[in-house]
């Protein structure tokens, strides 16, 4: 057996793998935290990490991927680098993603007792609030990556994973990473026990966390083992967890709690879009939920871009042009490292007023990003242009199903970490959603974890949510013509 030795900031530890074995496995296995958003199949080239000690010389995807001096240094893609004998391994440290936790929600009555969790399991990111059912009261809360990200950034890829290694391996990875969360909080809080849980997410974590096999999820006709609204199998802290309803596989629990939080029936035509590693959407009319689903994919997250990075210190996470000059603002003010999904759109509305792109999304160099160090390359520029026409198109797919312009939408909530930082602005310059709704937005910040905190205040919101969820229609874009037209339409950078 070969010896790794990881170090991580301060943390240095010694494990053992046999030669041969890959080192993105080997840290995926023991360092939980550690990324690969694509699933290491030598494409994205984050699973940066310097290496000293016998490995394999590298390889054609590093050589690809990495610059000569980079090669030089030492630092190698994990996902193609094979053990050969004793080695050091330096992780580099990303820095905590600011993750939203913080959400609005109407007015409800609080009609339960003790103290409990509500919980988000997103794709990107996981959301773990204690609270005092009784008073609202936030006693303690927990927020973190989500421990199953070594096998990629999107649903698909974590699909994949289940079929390569087992639902089991992933599924008591996110269940283990809530306990330790929870288990943390009642120590803060000094509180013995809570009463009972709600944990929310996408169809996909829901099937993962309950150890169901989400592959019907990847393939026609998208049939789900469960649309839940039910108690989980699982407990968390040893107490009961309840499931919300999800309406379909890609339209999840996650956005129906996001529809209760923004009560998105409350009257009028409202429409809900949770833009995020996948694009969620509802249109809210006379009573009734219509809702669909975009392959978003990570692109607004940081994931796939060439200086991509999530929301975290060093960030670039707004650019501007004032007198000519371009200039840029990073997360706490700290040295640029990188570009979250906020500082991109920012980058292509400033790039297209300055004629560096068109609307077509030629670019015909990389584009420096003020004195950052950092660029924007014509395959950033290509991966933001095919998500946001994804959204896009989405959103008008559900606006002509119902016959209904832009201008009729009498409120357009936005929810989730991504929409919560984005300008506005920037997002309708370069066509992110229609240019009427822009006078109608009004952010809710994480929608799905507030839903789950009034399912949880609340008990006798389950059975109307389980109602909203069973009644609405979940609009296959896959199978629609209108969607492909808007789709391609929406690829142009401009207002619509």
């Amino acid at each position: 057996m070969c010896q790794i030795t990881i170090c991580s900031g301060e943390s240095v530890r010694t494990v053992s793998a046999r030669p041969g074995y890959l080192l993105g496995e080997a840290l995926r296995e023991q360092v939980p935290a550690f990324a690969m958003p694509c699933a290491g199949n030598h494409t994205c080239g984050k699973c940066k990490v310097k290496v000293e000690g016998a490995v394999s010389a590298p390889d054609g995807a590093e050589l690809r991927l990495l610059s000569e001096s980079e090669r030089a240094a030492g630092i190698r893609l994990a996902c193609a680098c094979q053990i050969r004998g004793d080695i050091t391994v330096t992780l580099y440290e990303e820095g905590a993603s600011k993750i939203v936790s913080w959400y609005k929600t109407p007015a409800f009555e609080r009609t339960e007792k003790g103290c409990g969790f509500a919980v988000d399991i997103g794709t990107t990111t996981v959301a773990l609030q204690l609270i005092d059912r009784a008073s609202g009261k936030i006693l303690a809360e927990r927020l973190a990556e989500n421990a199953q990200r070594g096998y990629g950034a999107d649903v698909i890829s974590r699909i994949e994973a289940c079929r390569a290694i087992g639902v089991s391996a992933l599924s008591d990875r996110i269940a283990n990473q809530l306990e330790e969360m929870a288990a943390q909080c009642l120590q803060e809080a000094g509180i013995p026990e809570a009463a009972e849980s709600v944990v929310t997410g996408n169809a996909t974590m829901l099937h993962i966390y309950e150890g169901l096999d989400p592959f019907s999820l990847a393939v026609v006709p998208f049939r789900v083992q469960s649309y839940f609204g039910c108690m989980s199998r699982r407990t968390l802290a040893g107490a009961p967890v309840y499931l919300p309803r999800c309406v379909g596989a890609y339209v999840g629990a996650d956005i129906l709690c996001a529809a209760l939080a923004a009560d998105l029936l409350g009257g009028g035509v409202q429409l809900l879009a949770d833009i995020g590693t996948n694009g969620e959407m509802a249109l809210a009319r006379e009573g009734k939920l219509l809702c669909c689903s975009t392959a978003a994919g990570p692109a607004f997250e940081g994931a796939g871009l060439s200086c991509g990075m999530p929301a975290a210190p060093g960030a670039v996470r707004a650019v501007k042009l004032e007198n000519g000059t371009v200039s840029y603002e990073t997360v706490n003010r700290a040295p640029a490292k990188g570009l979250c999904g906020s500082g991109v759109l920012d980058a292509l509305s400033v790039m297209l007023k300055t004629g560096a792109i068109d609307d077509s999304g030629y670019l015909e160099e990389d584009w420096p990003v003020g004195g950052s160090g950092l660029t924007v390359t014509q395959k950033d520029v290509r991966q933001i242009q095919l998500a946001k026409s994804a959204v896009c198109a989405g959103l008008l797919t559900l606006m002509e199903e119902e016959s209904l312009p832009p201008s009729a939408v009498r409120r357009f909530v936005i929810a989730g970490g991504f929409g919560n930082t984005m300008n506005t602005d920037s997002a309708k310059e370069i066509g992110l959603f229609p240019a009427a709704l822009r006078e109608h937005t009004a952010f809710i910040g994480n929608g799905a974890l507030g839903g789950a905190c009034m399912l949880l205040m609340n008990c006798g919101l389950r059975e109307k949510s389980e109602q909203i969820a069973r009644e609405a229609v979940e609009l296959s874009l896959s199978a629609s013509a209108r969607f492909m037209d808007c789709y391609v339409d929406c690829m142009s950078f401009m207002e619509f």
